[in-house]
């Protein structure tokens, strides 16, 4: 999983559903090895998945890793896509009901762009000044 990637595959995104996480998680590029380890150098894949399971429980990779010793990668993604999607449901349900909100929205954009204007107008006024068009 990489937030730099262009691939849309490669992350995963406040609006992706638990379906998408599931998807985006499993494909995740792990290794062959057996067992999980958290080895950032030679095991990338795992150490990646572990670090997003880790951030969502909040506890250490190495600890994570631990205790997925003896469980298998599908395990850990299963777990890891649970624990992302139990993080982002609260928010992800703010921003539906904030997207579904469109007159609230444009009130918002039509008050920053007045805020905007006022702001600016100042700037150009000094600019206009200083270039002699005032």
């Amino acid at each position: 999983m990489s937030k730099s990637s262009p691939d849309v595959q490669s992350r995963i995104l406040l609006t992706d559903e638990f379906a998408q996480i599931q998807s985006k998680i499993r494909s995740a590029v792990t290794d062959s090895q057996l067992g999980i380890t958290f080895d950032p150098v030679n095991r990338p894949g795992v150490s990646n998945i572990l670090t997003i399971l880790a951030t969502c429980i909040d506890k250490n990779p190495g600890e994570v890793a631990e205790s997925y010793a003896s469980k298998g990668h599908a395990q850990l993604k299963a777990d890891t896509a649970e624990a992302v999607e139990t993080l982002l449901r609260q928010p992800r349900g703010e921003f539906k009901r904030l997207k579904a909100e469109t007159n609230y929205l444009e009130e918002i954009a039509k008050d920053g762009a007045t805020r905007a204007r006022e702001i600016s107008e100042v700037t150009m006024t000094l600019v206009r000044s200083q270039i002699g068009l005032a």
